[in-house]
Order: C-alpha cells, then sequence, then structure tokens
C-alpha cells in the first residue's frame, strides 16, 4: 500500500493559502518513501495545481487511456511515476526509488484520502475566491466518480 500525505511550505499559517502557495507531497510504501521536502534544489511545488494534476492523471491511468503516467509537481522538477500492470496494479517509482505495487482502486483511494484529509485541517483549505479551487474541487468530484465506477 502507497499512502499519500502533503503539507505547505509555511506550516505556520493557518489561514490565507492560495492555490499558487508552495507546499511538498510524500508517498510512502512498503519499500521505501519519495518526498520532495528537503531536496536540492527545493522540489516544493504550487500544491493545489499540482494535487489536481495528480488525481486527473491518475484518473486516466484508471480508465485505461494510458498504462503509465508521470505526474510532475507544478512548477518543480519533483517527478512520480506510475505504471500500471496487466493484473491490474500500479506500481509506484520515484527516480530509482522503487516504493511498491497495489491493486489499482486501493492505491487511489490512499491518495483520495491524503488529499481529503489535509484539506479537511484547519487553515489548509482554499478560499472561496481562489482561481484554482473550482479545478480541485471538481477533479476530487470526478476522480471519487471514477473510482465509483472502477
Amino acid at each position: 500500500m502507497v499512502v499519500f500525505q502533503c503539507e505547505w511550505v509555511d506550516e505556520q499559517m493557518l489561514s490565507g493559502h492560495s492555490s499558487f502557495d508552495l507546499g511538498h507531497m510524500t508517498f510512502s510504501g512498503e519499500k521505501g518513501i519519495c518526498t520532495s521536502r528537503g531536496k536540492s534544489p527545493d522540489q516544493a511545488m504550487m500544491l493545489a495545481i499540482a494535487i489536481t494534476d495528480l488525481l486527473y492523471g491518475l484518473e486516466t491511468l484508471l480508465r485505461g487511456n494510458q498504462s503509465e503516467y508521470r505526474f510532475v509537481g507544478a512548477d518543480s522538477s519533483f517527478s512520480v511515476w506510475f505504471k500500471k500492470s496487466k493484473r491490474g496494479s500500479i506500481s509506484v517509482r520515484c527516480g530509482t526509488t522503487e516504493l511498491g505495487e497495489a491493486e489499482s482502486t486501493i492505491l487511489c483511494k490512499s491518495i483520495l484520502h491524503g488529499v481529503e484529509t489535509f484539506f479537511s485541517q484547519p487553515g489548509n483549505e482554499l478560499p472561496v475566491n481562489d482561481p484554482v479551487r473550482e479545478d480541485l474541487l471538481s477533479s476530487v468530484q470526478s476522480f471519487k466518480r471514477c473510482l465509483r465506477e472502477g
């Protein structure tokens, strides 16, 4: 199983985040951990935009439109490879680090859980008038529908 977590760069800020604020992602699997935190050069990314991209990319993978998806963080060099096997599982790799493999629905539910947990914490939600908020909410809803249909 792969666990997904994210955080803002400025964790002390309790409100006022925008879709252009930087943050980090961490993917933890049974074989390793991949994080954008603490890298040189800095691999922080525009977090809300990156999460939106991640969900849409994984949805494309789930729907069978492609067998691989390479996520690259918005305004970052941080990247993660997702590769679908013929058995329906997805392997996750970050550079040369293999994180593990999981059944596609289980992997995607874990990532969705990480996204929902992050945005449900006080101060992590985007303001109603944020330019990317609707895209983010739409990607979460579309991803949930895809998982239900899956």
